[in-house]
């Protein structure tokens, strides 16, 4: 009887939270349908995650796009995602960057550093370094991305797509270790970096 109770205890408890789940969801539906760009982002990464909506990644593209036009640069950040790595849609570079270069115009670092990696590799754009440069700079400087203080620190190492700069690439690359990036502590050995310390 006991074992029962315990059943019917787990299942209740199972019941509420998925009742609470919807009831968040349905405030999300509601909020966006009234225009609320937050609203439209979340309900848009819920349909496309398969998080408390069943996937759908034409409801996801709508809400992202209706978020979009009112200059919510997560949304914006998330269609270019969706464009760059093709998931769920076919894979379009060029509409990728038309979509980061619009986020990292509203200071979406995460955008920054994307158009960091199309300059730097020539993809959906042609190569130059320069601006590969300067994009991973403003998303480690102002953004504090760690990936993109690395990027800064090698490009300093080596004077890709800027003046080399042994000492401002010590310093970025010590900053991205201390943010979390353990490629950095790879790099850091494998270039024997301590040597230029004073």
């Amino acid at each position: 009887m006991k074992r029962v109770r315990e059943i019917i205890g787990i299942i209740f408890v199972f019941v509420c939270f998925c009742n609470l789940m919807e009831t968040k969801a349905q405030t999300f539906v509601v909020a966006a349908r009234d225009g609320d760009a937050v609203a439209q982002y979340k309900l848009g990464r819920m349909y496309s995650q398969n998080d408390k909506m069943q996937k759908d990644i034409k409801k996801a593209i709508y809400w992202y796009k209706k978020a979009a036009e009112q200059n919510q640069k997560d949304a914006i950040m998330a269609l270019g995602d969706l464009y760059y790595y093709g998931t769920e849609v076919k894979q379009n570079l060029h509409l990728a960057f038309t979509y980061y270069k619009q986020a990292a115009d509203l200071d979406n670092y995460e955008a920054c550093y994307s158009l960091g990696e199309m300059y730097s590799q020539g993809v959906g754009v042609a190569k130059h370094l320069p601006t590969a440069f300067s994009y991973y700079k403003k998303a480690a400087d102002k953004g504090g991305l760690a990936k993109a203080m690395f990027k800064v620190g090698t490009m300093y190492y080596d004077g890709l797509g800027c003046k080399k700069d042994v000492a401002q690439s010590l310093n970025y690359i010590k900053m991205a270790y201390k943010e979390g990036y353990p490629t950095a502590l790879e790099y850091w050995n494998e270039k024997q970096l301590w040597q230029y310390e004073e």
